[in-house]
């Protein structure tokens, strides 16, 4: 068996943590899948986790939804490699009948809202009111949104509750695989888009305008869980357990997301 030592986590950030990983005599590398919800987060987590732990994070993004090939449900399905995978609790419950994770490591990580943005430069129109949500979609030319949680929703539910089903189809633009919103917006492909927030926050190229109104918000928990065939489980729950850290979660938090609340 190898020897195993513990180090203090040590956030590259500046920050400190009681944490401790469980160094192996080798680096292990962890496969994640993940939403790219954490995508502006993991910016900074990454490489405090790494070189606290002395691991290496190999991250895949990918929508929580979807049919595409980088959705998560399909490289679930397609029984892609992985330690664990980050995405959102609705996705997650899905997939436990498949046996694919271990549930019993499920953890909450962070909630996340819906927010708005348009092209950098560009006119930005009221959002704050639902009127004036209605108001900025009807005189978009083209509204993108994502295939994951959050296009899900404005897709199915939200335009039917602002009641321009009708008069909004053939200008929406339903971005692909794991590919953003925001870069959508940035090349100039729509004048208005919605995806999670800690999405549009951290793309180049976009002004973010704020989040729905509340009245037509969807809040998205993001979760957690080891994959129930990793053969390295045991980094992969000290992760997670990192993720949930007061010094982790203050960087989630600066991201755009939420700390999770219960529902």
């Amino acid at each position: 068996m190898k020897k195993t030592t513990s180090a203090p986590l040590l956030l590259s950030t500046g920050l400190a943590s009681l944490l401790t990983f469980t160094q192996m005599a080798d680096a292990t590398e962890l496969k994640i899948i993940a939403s790219g919800a954490l995508r502006g987060a993991m910016a900074a987590l990454q490489p405090a986790y790494e070189k606290a732990s002395g691991n290496t994070l190999s991250i895949s993004w990918g929508p929580s939804m979807g049919e595409s090939p980088e959705s998560i449900p399909q490289r679930i399905k397609h029984k892609e490699p992985m330690d664990l995978a980050v995405m959102a609790d609705e996705t997650l419950e899905l997939l436990a009948p498949s046996g694919a994770f271990d549930m019993a490591t499920r953890r909450e990580i962070a909630d996340s809202r819906i927010g708005v943005g348009v092209p950098h430069g560009k006119p930005k129109p009221d959002i704050s009111t639902v009127a004036a949500l209605k108001s900025a979609l009807l005189n978009a030319d083209k509204i993108a949104y994502s295939q994951g949680a959050s296009g899900v929703f404005i897709r199915t539910e939200l335009f039917e509750r602002l009641g321009i089903s009708d008069q909004v189809k053939g200008k929406t633009v339903e971005v692909e695989g794991k590919e953003l919103v925001g870069t959508a917006l940035a090349r100039g492909e729509a004048d208005i888009g919605m995806q999670q927030v800690s999405e549009l926050k951290v793309t180049p190229g976009v002004d973010y305008l704020g989040p729905l109104p509340d009245a037509v918000q969807k809040v998205s928990r993001f979760c957690a869980a080891v994959a129930g065939q990793s053969p390295h489980s045991k980094p992969a729950k000290e992760f997670i357990a990192f993720l949930n850290s007061d010094e982790a979660r203050e960087l989630l938090v600066k991201s755009g997301l939420e700390p999770a609340k219960s529902h």
